[in-house]
């Protein structure tokens, strides 16, 4: 997997996982970040399902109809993907490269998967049951 130049993913000391844009990256990273985490959140079946269409996207295949999430709006297409703001009025939108967002996608469920590997631990190292039993 692509480790993303945009964004990476980290778990908040509140506990949820973030999207951070890099240094450096600005709006770019910014709005990237952004959509991960209020539209993507930690749903794999979702980041997935993104992954596959950008893989059918560099393929040549059908878009499919871009749609509007919790805060941001997305097509993806064989050029690439435009995300826009779509609670902030007369936010500009912005243009990514399907190699952009497919890197984005990937460091994202690497997050998301490694944020559920440590939610199993304890504070102690000890793993923790559903019912926060300890083993």
């Amino acid at each position: 997997m692509a480790k993303s130049a945009l964004v990476s993913a980290r778990r908040h000391a509140a506990g949820f996982l973030e999207a951070c844009p890099r240094p450096g990256t600005g709006r770019h990273g910014e709005v990237l970040a952004g959509f991960l985490q209020s539209d993507v959140q930690a749903d794999l079946t979702t980041a997935r399902a993104f992954l596959d269409e950008v893989a059918a996207a560099a393929r040549g295949q059908k878009p499919q109809p871009g749609g509007v999430g919790n805060a941001y709006s997305i097509a993806i297409g064989p050029t690439g993907a435009v995300i826009q703001n779509a609670v902030l009025e007369g936010a500009a939108p912005e243009s990514y490269s399907l190699g952009e967002l497919r890197a984005a996608l990937e460091t994202w469920i690497t997050g998301i998967e490694r944020a559920r590997r440590e939610r199993v631990k304890g504070p102690d190292g000890d793993r923790v049951k559903a019912n926060r039993t300890r083993e």
